[in-house]
């Protein structure tokens, strides 16, 4: 477990991104996050943390906005010749990390820009109302660079006695960036074994259960884009802050492609998701002891827009996705 008890939020998400100018146009130009990192990275220890040949590279940058290390993204764009998508057009559910959810302050406006831009809306954007004590929102998604999933979120109760209410209060006193959005606030991850995933999240991590929910009828499976008679146990989960996130699904009744198998360096999309931990000796015990498979051992590493580490990567035993583990040094 984090061993100061801490409990961890996504601190990074990981994207192998096809061409990081144009990727960078979209989440520093479009969303208005902060480069503060670039670098070409390469080298054996590189070579060793991802799992790729000798002579590979990748061109990064490390993009943040906020005081708090969280909701982060790197971008990665290794310079394999062999590179594959990771989700193909058209998949809108399946195993493994599949979207990043940000709050904005116009979905509207949004909707309408990045439509004129050619990005593929999967509907207008609907207004979904969660009941008297959560509130009420708009959401919408769309296929992202990369063929990551971007869900746009504007917060429409403002009563701080609700739920959203109360995030309405905290976005608005922790700020968005220039163009009205957020860093990332939630991410989804698809799981084979639900209690499995947990185990990892709740144990080596400490996050804490914050939604758990099946997910059916015909009106929330339309919204989902799932057949009427699906059944979805659906969880989410939060560490030490508001960002950070994870909304776990589980189908109980149908099949979903995986992603998992082509989710690794050097593929295009949803690579890893990042936590900051306080002790990754102790972590790294604790991954392993609910079944977190080892795919690169801990070593001293300068990672992107975090420095000198002490990180490895395992496998989430819920679902084979790659979540990263580091501790600054």
């Amino acid at each position: 477990m984090n061993s100061n008890g801490t409990s961890a939020p996504v601190s990074v998400v990981v994207i192998g991104v096809e061409d990081l100018d144009t990727s960078l146009e979209f989440y520093a130009g479009t969303i208005g996050l902060e480069v503060a990192e670039t670098r070409t990275w390469q080298g054996p220890d590189f070579e060793q943390y991802w799992q790729v040949p000798a002579r590979t590279a990748a061109r990064c940058a490390f993009l943040k906005h906020g005081a708090d290390p969280v909701g982060r993204i790197q971008l990665m764009e290794f310079d394999s010749s062999d590179r594959k998508l990771i989700r193909r057009p058209g998949i809108k559910r399946a195993t493994g990390l599949f979207n990043i959810n940000l709050y904005t302050s116009n979905i509207q406006k949004d909707y309408e820009q990045l439509s004129a831009q050619g990005f593929n809306f999967w509907s207008a954007p609907a207004h979904a109302d969660f009941g008297p004590g959560v509130g009420e929102t708009m959401e919408v998604a769309f296929d992202g660079p990369d063929g990551v999933v971007i869900n746009l979120v504007e917060l429409l109760t403002k009563d701080p006695k609700t739920m959203i209410g109360h995030l309405y209060e905290y976005v608005a006193e922790y700020g968005r960036t220039a163009t009205g959005f957020t860093e990332v606030v939630t991410t989804a991850h698809s799981v084979v074994d639900m209690e499995k995933a947990l185990a990892f999240y709740y144990g080596p991590l400490h996050m804490k259960l914050f939604v758990d929910s099946i997910l059916e009828g015909a009106e929330t499976n339309r919204v989902l884009n799932l057949p009427e008679d699906s059944r979805t146990h659906s969880v989410l989960v939060q560490g030490a802050h508001e960002y950070g996130k994870i909304a776990l699904a589980a189908p109980m009744n149908y099949e979903v492609p995986n992603l998992v198998p082509d989710a690794v360096p050097p593929n295009i999309g949803y690579l890893a998701q990042s936590f900051q931990v306080a002790d990754l000796k102790a972590t790294a015990r604790a991954s392993a002891d609910v079944g977190a498979e080892e795919f690169s051992a801990p070593l001293e590493i300068d990672l992107p827009g975090r420095g000198k580490c002490a990180a490895m990567l395992v496998r989430n035993p819920g679902s084979g996705a790659l979540q990263e583990l580091f501790q600054i040094l």
